[in-house]
C-alpha cells in the first residue's frame, strides 16, 4: 500500500461499530494500521483562535467525536457558538455539517489558563494570527510556564516557535504547515473552501525537542484524529523546510494581493505584476542561498501554479487589510529582511513592500 486515506468521520463518531483504517505516510517515518472492535481514544483539545482555520479544524474534529474547547477573542462569539452551534459548509455538493451548541465548549481566550490548569487537555492548537500570538497571547499563556503541555502551531511566517520556547520551556512544541483552505461566513459558520494537506513536525533547533517524531505516541494519536476528521495529515522530520517553502510563496503572493486588493489569480493578468512577483522571488532566493535554507528548484513554477489553482481566493493578508486588521507581513517578508540583514544581502523590493503594507495597517477601533 502506498497511499494515504482517512476513514469517513461517521465511522469515528461515537465508535458505535467495528472500525478499520490505515494511515500510511509517504515520507516513510510512520506507518501504522489499526484494526479494532472497541472504542476509539478521543481527545480533549483546546483550540485558541476561532477564525476561519480554527473553526474548520475544531468543527471537524468535534464532528468526529473529540472534545473541543474553543477559546475565542471575546465572549460574544463564545456565547454564539454555545447557543447556535457550529456549521461547516462546503463549496462542492456535500451537505453542510452542524454541531449542536450543547456539545460545544467555548469561552473567551482570556479565561484559557484557568480552564486549562483546572482541566488539562491532550493538545493545545494555536490558530491565532502572528500579531495576536506575540502580544495578547503571551500574557494568556504565561501561567502555563511550568506545564508539560503539547502545543501545535498553525501560524504563517516564522519566529513564533522560538518565542514560544522561551515563554513555555516545559512544553513540547510542534509546527504545522497546511494547505487546507477555509472561509468565515460568520462567527458560527465556516466554509471548507479547499482540501489540502497538513504536515506536523518539530523544529530541530528548539531546546527540548527530540530529533524525530516517528515514535511520539502523543503526536501520532493527534495525527490519527486529524485524519479521521477528514484532514490528510502526515508527520515530517523536515517541517522547517516546508515552513520556508510556504513562506516563500506567501512572501511573493500575499503582499501584492493586499496592495492591489485583488484575488490571487489576478496577479498573473499583466506582465508588470508578474515582474514584481519575480523581483520578490529572486531576492528571497538569494537570501535563502546565503543562509542555507533549502528551496525547490521549481519554486517559481510552484508560485505561478498556486496563483492559478487559487485564482478566486482572497489571501489572508488581503483579508486582514479589508477588515482593517494588522497583517502578518513582519513575520513573512519581514523575516526575509531579517535574514538578509544577517547575511548582508540587499532586498529593496521586500523592504519597499513591507513599508507599503505596514502603512495600510490601521486597526479599527
Amino acid at each position: 500500500m502506498n497511499r494515504c486515506f482517512s476513514v469517513n468521520p461517521a465511522v469515528a463518531l461515537g465508535c458505535l461499530r467495528d472500525f478499520y483504517f490505515a494511515i500510511v505516510l509517504r515520507e516513510g517515518i510512520y506507518c501504522k494500521e489499526i484494526v479494532g472492535n472497541g472504542r476509539c481514544d478521543y481527545m480533549r483539545i483546546d483550540l485558541i483562535g476561532a477564525g476561519s482555520l480554527g473553526l474548520l479544524l475544531g468543527g471537524k474534529l468535534a464532528l468526529s467525536g473529540n472534545e473541543i474547547r474553543f477559546w475565542c477573542r471575546g465572549n460574544e462569539q463564545a456565547q454564539a457558538l454555545k447557543s447556535t452551534g457550529l456549521t461547516v459548509s462546503y463549496e462542492d455538493e456535500r451537505e453542510p455539517e452542524w454541531m449542536n451548541g450543547d456539545r460545544l465548549e467555548a469561552a473567551a481566550a482570556i479565561e484559557f489558563a484557568d480552564g486549562y490548569l483546572q482541566k488539562p487537555s491532550d493538545w493545545i492548537i494555536l490558530t491565532v494570527k502572528q500579531l495576536v500570538l506575540h502580544t495578547e497571547l503571551v500574557e494568556i499563556l504565561k501561567p502555563l510556564r511550568n506545564s508539560k503541555s503539547n502545543i501545535i502551531c498553525f501560524q504563517n511566517g516564522s519566529g513564533h516557535m522560538e518565542m514560544l520556547q522561551e515563554l513555555l520551556p516545559m512544553a513540547q512544541l510542534y509546527a504545522a504547515v497546511t494547505t487546507e483552505a477555509a472561509k468565515v461566513v460568520s462567527s458560527v459558520e465556516v466554509i471548507h473552501a479547499g482540501t489540502g494537506e497538513t504536515w506536523i513536525g518539530r523544529l530541530q533547533n528548539l531546546k527540548n525537542n527530540k530529533c524525530t517524531i516517528n515514535n511520539d505516541s502523543e503526536v501520532i494519536s493527534l495525527l490519527e484524529q486529524l485524519n479521521i476528521a477528514g484532514f490528510l495529515t502526515r508527520l515530517s522530520n523536515e517541517v522547517e523546510t516546508k515552513i520556508y517553502r510556504k513562506l516563500l510563496i506567501n512572501a511573493v503572493i500575499n503582499p501584492l494581493t493586499a496592495l492591489w486588493r485583488i484575488p490571487n489569480g489576478e496577479l498573473l493578468s499583466s506582465p508588470a505584476r508578474i515582474q514584481l512577483m519575480r523581483e520578490l522571488y529572486e531576492e528571497a532566493i538569494l537570501v535563502y542561498e546565503a543562509v542555507g535554507v533549502s528551496y525547490d528548484v521549481n519554486a517559481w513554477d510552484t508560485i505561478l501554479q498556486v496563483c492559478q489553482a487559487t485564482a478566486g481566493n482572497t489571501s489572508s493578508m488581503l483579508a486582514d487589510v479589508l477588515a482593517g486588521r494588522a497583517t502578518e507581513i513582519r513575520w513573512i517578508n519581514g523575516h526575509i529582511i531579517d535574514m538578509a540583514d544577517r547575511s548582508g544581502i540587499a532586498v529593496p523590493a521586500h523592504r519597499w513592500i513591507c513599508r507599503l503594507v505596514e502603512g495600510m495597517n490601521v486597526e479599527k477601533e
